[in-house]
């Protein structure tokens, strides 16, 4: 699978890496068996890329995960995984980090993290993740229990502000570049420069960009939604489905694009197998220039920007 690099991290990473927040039963039960199953075939089609938190599931996606992984070749994988969050709570003290890192690597049963990622940082206190994670993190990636530090959440600003600030080496976000929402792109471009990598999550929209729709509590506009459902009905008069329309779109990235990967969650091989079979797929362009036409007001807007005033980040 093509690779690109994570910044100036020294890491190349797949184009497409799993998410298995899905291992943490958030979606729906899944068995040890579905996971380990769900591994063997990402890391056979080059997916080596597995991103987790102890928020999912509360531990279960780290527990699921470190046995799914037993008995692979460590230097063959990146891991990721996120501290600071744990269900509808935010700790970011210096404290709470010292103890979430050793208690993830005994889940995940392994000697370091790949990426470490203070997780969702603009639900909590932004200055603690400053003042007091991030030198912990430090001190941990001194003693190589984590090779590299990031931050992850859906706020743009606040992600790109503290990635630059303190010179971290990634960020992940989720649901900035999809079919209705392009944003990241043009952040993403400013944080190469800086050498900072992007993993983007969740090019579904968290659901809306599927068939099925938009859970009830996703958190986007009524009005972005309902144009989402839209969407599905052209997409379908096309002979074709939005989910598969909003996958190529995703990875239909440049080589020298900022992103470095696109994060897609996967609990069964098929899922994996269905991913990875549109890499190299264009979206129509025609049907593409229909879909932004739809979306009209609502392209390229976030969940909290008031309707028809896009982000001043764009």
């Amino acid at each position: 699978m093509k690779t690109r690099p994570l910044g100036n991290s020294g890491i190349d990473v797949p184009i497409i890496g799993l998410g298995a927040a899905g291992f943490g039963d958030v979606y729906g039960s899944i068995t040890q068996d579905d996971a380990d199953a769900t591994i063997r075939k990402a890391f056979e089609l080059g997916m080596n890329l597995v991103d987790t938190s102890p928020h999912y599931g509360l531990h279960r996606s780290e527990e699921v995960l470190g046995r799914a992984l037993k008995g692979i070749e460590r230097s063959s994988y990146i891991l990721t995984t996120k501290c600071g969050r744990l269900g509808d709570d935010w700790d970011f003290s210096a404290e709470n980090i010292r103890r979430s890192i050793p208690e993830s690597l005994e889940r995940l049963q392994v000697d370091y993290i790949d990426v470490i990622q203070c997780h969702d940082i603009e639900e909590g206190d932004v200055e603690q993740v400053i003042r007091e994670a991030l030198p912990v993190l430090r001190e941990f990636k001194e003693q190589g229990l984590v090779r590299h530090i990031g931050v992850t959440g859906y706020v743009l600003p606040t992600l790109e502000r503290v990635a630059v600030g303190e010179r971290l080496d990634s960020i992940m976000t989720y649901c900035n570049y999809n079919l209705q929402d392009r944003r990241l792109a043009a952040c993403a471009d400013r944080l190469k420069a800086e050498g900072i990598g992007v993993l983007s999550a969740s090019p579904l929209h968290m659901s809306a960009l599927t068939e099925k729709g938009a859970p009830s509590w996703h958190p986007g506009n009524a009005s972005m939604l309902a144009r989402t459902r839209e969407v599905a009905r052209l997409c379908r008069e096309a002979g074709t489905r939005i989910e598969k329309i909003a996958m190529q779109f995703a990875l239909d990235l440049p080589d020298d694009t900022g992103i470095s990967t696109t994060v897609v969650g996967c609990t069964s091989p098929e899922d994996v197998v269905q991913d990875v079979a549109v890499l190299g797929q264009k979206p129509d362009p025609d049907l593409l220039a229909e879909i932004f036409t739809v979306f009209g007001d609502d392209l390229d807007i976030g969940w909290a920007a008031p309707l028809n005033k896009k982000p001043a980040l764009a």
